[in-house]
């Protein structure tokens, strides 16, 4: 599938999401929900595991829930692996930027360091060594768990959401 491609919801995919009558999988339903005919295969990315979107796209279609707008939207090449190729008119992030992805890296590095001190100084240079946005989002969702135990669920659910968002 090409990373430009758009897909919009059909009849049965906008009646899916009120009726739920397909029985789809997690990963499924949440890229029907966000299928608007705006976000390219390149938005969708970031909202799956490595892997997940062409399996659950080729469902979406076969079920007949989705289908193509026919647009292609030109992106830019991607800075390094792991980046997401920006769209011309789009403001860097961290996501498309290696500048940017360094700050966020940092932040995410001191807000550990912060919070669990020298317990979680291990944690840090794996954030420290990751090189892309995409091997950060997966080192995180550990993270996300370990801070889960030790810290209280608001902050931890304030990590997961700030530095999600950031990354996407």
């Amino acid at each position: 599938m090409k990373p430009g491609t758009t897909y919009i919801k059909t009849d049965s995919g906008r009646a899916e999401i009120a009726a739920r009558a397909h029985a789809l999988a997690p990963v499924q339903r949440r890229l029907l929900i966000l299928i608007d005919g705006k976000k390219t295969i390149n938005d969708l990315l970031a909202f799956v595991r490595v892997g997940e979107l062409d399996t659950a796209l080729e469902h979406l279609l076969q079920e007949g829930l989705i289908e193509s707008s026919h647009a292609v939207h030109h992106l830019q090449a991607p800075v390094a692996p792991g980046f997401a190729a920006a769209s011309p008119t789009e403001l860097p992030r961290p996501a498309t930027d290696p500048d940017q992805f360094k700050e966020v890296r940092s932040a995410a590095s001191h807000f550990v360091s912060d919070r669990l001190g020298a317990s979680g100084e291990p944690i840090c240079a794996a954030i420290e060594r990751c090189d892309s946005p995409a091997e950060l989002r997966k080192l995180l969702r550990g993270v996300e768990i370990f801070i889960g135990q030790r810290l209280s669920a608001e902050t931890t659910q304030d990590f997961a959401r700030h530095f999600g968002a950031l990354l996407l």
